[in-house]
This record gives structure tokens, sequence and C-alpha cells, in this order.
């Protein structure tokens, strides 16, 4: 993208304001991990450096106030509070529940909770950074296409925005 995808434009703020407008008042309270929080947000410093999303994720999970976080990355606005319940819910008794579409988990749009920071640190502690792998490591459930479908998530609440073409949809998407 050639800049920081949370500071993005939309209409009069950024990505990631416009992302924790919309979601953070279904929850309790929303935490912006490695970079400033918006109003109504509360931001969390990183406790590792170049450790990737994993070390955002720690250090939230160290942070909250909750037993369950609902874990979205800044480029993946069309997650629902609809997919978060339903991972928040599918987390009972395990360390997170994420999508998973085509056979890939998606480690950033995900319920994590409050017991998977022990396994995220160790597996950062490793030297390991891969997102991934690191989900893999914990006791992870995971929501297939056909169970998002039945519980009303569109498959594209799981699109990224990657590319300045894939910013323009998004954008255009929020007039029609």
């Amino acid at each position: 993208m050639g800049r920081s995808k949370a500071d993005l434009p939309v209409g009069d703020t950024t990505l990631l304001a416009w992302i924790a407008g919309r979601l953070g008042p279904s929850f309790a309270e929303t935490l912006v991990c490695g970079a400033a929080a918006p109003p109504g947000a509360r931001s969390v410093d990183d406790r590792r450096e170049d450790a990737g999303p994993l070390a955002g994720i720690e250090a939230g999970l160290l942070a909250m106030s909750t037993e369950c976080a609902f874990v979205l990355a800044c480029d993946m606005p069309r997650a629902t509070t609809t997919l978060a319940t339903l991972l928040v819910m599918r987390s009972f008794g395990h360390h997170a529940a994420a999508p998973r579409l085509a056979g890939r988990a998606q480690p950033t749009c995900a319920a994590y909770r409050r017991s998977a920071a022990a396994g995220l640190a160790a597996y950062l502690d490793r030297g390991e950074r891969r997102a991934i792998e690191g989900l893999a490591s914990l006791d992870a459930v995971y929501a297939d296409e056909p169970e998002l479908v039945r519980a009303g998530v569109a498959p594209s609440e799981l699109d990224d925005i990657d590319t300045p073409a894939d910013f323009d949809a998004f954008v255009a998407s929020l007039h029609t």
C-alpha cells in the first residue's frame, strides 16, 4: 500500500477509527495494539519488536479486562459483530476460535481467550513469528465456510485490503 493501512482515509476519518467506531460499541472495551488509538479506544504497546501481528495479539491479551477478545486486523474492515459473536461463542473451552476459508485460517480475525497469552508468548519466545502457525500452536477451533454461512456471515467479511485497488473497492462499497 505504501503507507499505514490504519491511516487510510474513510470519509472524514481513518480506516482504523472507522472500524473502531463501527464495532467498538458492541464490546466492553476496544484496544488498539501497536498503533495510536482513536477516541473511545485504548492504545496498547507491543511488548516485542519485529514480532508481527502476534506481538499485538499477545499485548492485547495481557492488557484486556475481559476473558475473551475479538481480534481484528485493521485491513479487514468488512467483519461484523455477527462474525465476532460466532467466534467468541466458539472459543469457549479453547484458547481461540478462527474462521477458515479454503483450509486457510484467519489468525488476525479471531477470538482469543486470555488463556492463549501463555501459548503465544512461548511461541514468540522461540523466535517464531508466523501468525497462522502461532494460532495452530494453540488449542484452537475453526469455523469453516458452511458454518459461517449458516450463521449469516458472508465469506467476503474476511476479505482484506492489500492493494490500492482493494481499498478503492472497499470505499466504493460504502456508497452503494
